[in-house]
């Protein structure tokens, strides 16, 4: 598998990673979790009720199965 990262990048990057606080790495996975959401969201088609864009994203993430069990 092809490695698109210096190694020492790579290792630089895990040490600031291991310097974080459990709070600061939480913190950090809740912002990237909501940046994702936000693109989905900005993709979705205008016009879509609040019911229907919760109903994609929630499929988008999780899948149809759930979706659908969610939203019915």
């Amino acid at each position: 598998m092809p490695v698109d990262t210096a190694p020492e990048i790579e290792a630089f990057m895990l040490e600031r990673f291991r310097a974080l606080s459990g709070s600061e790495r939480g913190l950090m996975a809740l912002q990237m979790f909501e940046s994702a959401q936000r693109v989905v969201l900005s993709s979705l088609p205008e016009g879509l009720s609040e019911h229907q864009r919760r109903r994609e994203l929630l499929r988008r993430f999780y899948g149809d199965e759930l979706a659908n069990k969610v939203f019915p």
